[in-house]
């Protein structure tokens, strides 16, 4: 999937010059936004993201053909709507969460107010249920850059810490689930464990191995100019961005605020469950957490249609669940899911007057230290969707 290429570059450098967008100008603002829409479906139907499409339209036909549709509809009856409700004041709960640990995590690269980051990552997620190949993580990126005069490059590199921290996390919930659904042999639990806490251990490493400038090397003598300039100039970013990494302090709050997410997380999924009115284990919620988180990190259909519903037919099918009972209940949490997203996210990009030139235009952000003048940037963004967040 084209994350952080060439079609990650067309959307963040969209020539945006001649669209004049104010907070007051409601209907033009969401003519942008639809043309926009447009314009980069048409697009994705030319690229790489077609396949997602083709993908995702296979594990939905070949589910359809392998269930009874009549007790498919059945199983929708008795829905129980005051445990969805509940699942959505817990969602939002765990958003303010990830809002926090996203504030702690770019502490070095500058400040930000927690419910302006809150707003940050809703739209983000909005933008991830509209557009496929995780576009959300640009959009948040370019919203903090210009909002909040914050360097992209500090802003990507807190994104790899959070990769780093949340991985570890997801491992251990991982290795959890697998050793209670049994019939795994300890030698491949530590296949799962032992190579992810090394991953952990090296990069906490070398993140405090980093020197705070560029590194005087041969190496870097046969690097162009332009490119011996770029990475001089952004590598006290990038390092400030990953400073969460060098506190052991400050990666024990993260993991402390990790592991509240994830427990938010598997209430969530036990709310949606007990709303369907399913009969499940503590062990179950937690291996179909931990399948969502898997599904929404590395989307592999267009909003993770077909292999939500695939996925968790097959997690369901380990603890007795009827395979239409199980598609009902992914269907209903896919469906429902995806549009509070893009209600509160709609919600977001009004409360915080966010205009579609503020996400696609590609503003120089201004990066100020106490002990340093201004210093004037523009840097590419690779990302990645954090596990923490369910689409």
């Amino acid at each position: 999937m084209p994350v952080g290429g060439t079609h990650v570059r067309r959307v963040v450098l969209w020539p945006m010059s001649n669209l004049s967008v104010t907070p007051s100008d409601g209907k033009l603002k969401i003519f942008g936004w639809f043309a926009v829409s447009l314009r980069l479906f048409s697009r994705s139907l030319r690229s790489g993201w077609a396949g997602q499409f083709l993908v995702g339209a296979v594990l939905v036909a070949v589910a359809a053909t392998q269930i009874s549709l009549e007790e498919f509809a059945l199983a929708f009856a008795g829905i129980r709507y005051e445990w969805l409700g509940l699942a959505v004041l817990i969602y939002l709960v765990g958003r303010l969460i990830n809002a926090w640990e996203w504030q702690i995590l770019i502490k070095q690269v500058g400040r930000a107010p927690l419910f302006g980051l809150l707003g940050v990552l809703l739209i983000g997620t909005l933008v991830n249920a509209i557009f496929p190949a995780n576009l959300g993580d640009v959009a948040k990126i370019q919203i903090a850059a210009n909002r909040y005069s914050l360097s992209r490059a500090g802003l990507v590199a807190g994104r790899g810490a959070e990769a780093v921290v949340n991985g570890a996390i997801f491992v251990c919930f991982a290795f959890v689930s697998v050793a209670l659904v049994g019939g795994v042999g300890t030698f491949t639990l530590l296949w799962l464990l032992v190579p992810s806490a090394a991953l952990f251990v090296g990069a906490v490493a070398l993140s405090r191995a980093m020197s705070t400038t560029l590194p005087q090397s041969r190496v870097l003598g046969f690097v162009p100019r332009r490119l011996h300039a770029f990475l001089e100039h952004h590598w006290p970013r990038f390092h400030e961005g990953l400073d969460a990494l060098r506190s052991t302090r400050v990666l024990l709050r993260l993991g402390l605020l990790g592991l509240i997410g994830w427990t938010i997380d598997i209430a969530i999924s036990w709310a949606y469950g007990t709303a369907f009115n399913l009969d499940l284990s503590l062990s179950a919620y937690l291996a179909l957490t931990v399948l969502l988180a898997l599904i929404t990190t590395f989307p592999i259909t267009f909003g993770n249609v077909g292999s939500w519903e695939f996925g968790i037919v097959g997690v369901l099918a380990l603890y007795g669940v009827p395979a239409e009972r199980a598609l009902a209940f992914g269907v209903a949490t896919h469906m429902f899911i995806t549009i509070l997203n893009l209600a509160i996210g709609l919600v977001a990009l009004g409360w915080m007057r966010v205009s579609l030139r503020e996400v696609l235009m590609w503003r120089k952000s201004v990066h100020v230290k106490a002990s340093s003048p201004p210093i004037h940037e523009s840097v590419p963004v690779l990302v990645r969707t954090p596990t923490s967040e369910l689409q």
